[in-house]
């Protein structure tokens, strides 16, 4: 039997407080991911939405790879998600004119012995790191890089070895001509935000996003164990094929993944970031419009991609967010600023089909928020 949990809390400008509050669309969304679960069959799936009346509730449905229930407090591995704050740090040292846009990765990195053997050295920017029309090929599906990884066991694979495996491999196409989504490209990234802001990406991340937002249930993968984590199930589409924890421990050491994602997190946790995010709380206002601005990319993934998120024609207006993918976990987040509405879904699985389309579950989602009439919380002792 699917049991729900639900987590309700007031918005304020940069966190939310436990209060009581209106309930707009927490029944609506519940059976919607229930019925989404039984057509799809997933175990089950942890969910988030904010709304625009300034409430959001967090509903956890099923089970994880061991059977053990999900809840609100939940986390899963975010994948790729984590290029959104990527993209942020970046943003905010372009603003202070640590980093420029359009100027050259050489000019940071060139001097590194290996960097001359990186497709497209001399020309690409990191403003075409951020978009993915760098021309650099993506490690992470080459079978000798996974390899490497599982038999790394509890040795952490840092940024400069992952970009190791594609170091004399010939461009998929110069610099800023198309468009390839690669975790390389922000591997390069997290490189160059720690040349300019002199310390770890990590460090960045939680003094400038995690620490003033109060995103406390977001946190950097960097060793095997990780507390908090639920079981996810890989299927095969790389690495391994079963459970992904045992006792406490991931199949190898998460950091692999580094600046290409690199966080685990709950539902809620990501609802709200992604509402931080493109609500105007985090990329200084100069740069939003380069923020947002997509370039073409994959027909049939998405619509385009603009600086570390997607660009979506959604049935609710335009939508920006992204999705994730690690080997266990599938999980998608989008926000809406015609409905002034953020979606989050993650599951404990990475495969597709017991997934189903998360693009159109969260538009469905948001749709259920944002047309429900709030109802009155219930008085104290009633």
């Amino acid at each position: 039997m699917i049991r729900p949990t639900l987590t309700l809390l007031l918005l304020s400008s940069t966190a939310f407080a436990q209060a009581a509050a209106p309930l707009p669309a927490e029944a609506a969304v519940r059976a919607r991911l229930q019925t989404h679960l039984q057509q799809h069959g997933a175990t089950g799936v942890s969910a988030a939405y904010t709304s625009a009346s300034g409430t959001h509730a967090s509903i956890a449905l099923g089970e994880d790879a061991a059977g053990a229930r999900l809840t609100d407090q939940s986390q899963l591995m975010s994948g790729s998600i984590g290029k959104t704050y990527v993209a942020a740090v970046a943003l905010q040292l372009v603003a202070q004119g640590k980093l420029t846009l359009d100027g050259k990765v050489a000019d940071i990195l060139g001097k590194d012995d290996w960097y001359s053997r990186l497709p497209n050295a001399k020309s690409v920017t990191l403003r075409q790191l951020l978009n993915h029309t760098s021309g650099i090929p993506e490690h992470v599906w080459k079978k000798e890089f996974q390899s490497a990884v599982t038999a790394a066991g509890d040795r952490a694979v840092g940024a400069v070895e992952c970009i190791g495996f594609i170091l004399g491999d010939e461009p998929l196409a110069p610099a800023g001509e198309a468009w390839s989504y690669a975790d390389t490209n922000y591997l390069l990234v997290g490189l160059c935000i720690e040349r300019a802001a002199g310390g770890s990406y990590e460090d960045a991340l939680r003094t400038r996003i995690l620490e003033p937002l109060h995103l406390d249930a977001t946190k950097v993968n960097d060793r095997r164990e990780v507390p908090g984590l639920v079981c996810g199930m890989a299927s095969g589409i790389g690495f391994l094929k079963g459970p992904v924890v045992e006792k406490g421990r991931y199949f190898t050491n998460p950091a692999f993944e580094g600046c290409g994602g690199g966080l685990r997190s709950t539902a809620l946790d990501l609802a709200v970031w992604l509402r931080a995010l493109f609500a105007g709380e985090v990329v200084p206002a100069s740069l939003r419009k380069d923020h947002r601005t997509g370039v073409p990319a994959q027909r049939g993934v998405i619509d385009s991609y603009g600086l570390g998120c997607f660009v979506i024609a959604s049935p609710h207006g335009e939508a920006f967010g992204h999705s994730g993918v690690m080997p266990g976990y599938l999980s998608h987040g989008m926000y809406y600023p015609d409905l002034k509405v953020s979606v989050a879904v993650m599951f404990p699985t990475d495969a597709g089909k017991q997934v189903g389309n998360m693009q159109r579950l969260c538009d469905q989602i948001a749709g259920d928020v944002a047309s429900a009439k709030p109802q009155q919380s219930p008085k104290r002792g009633d």
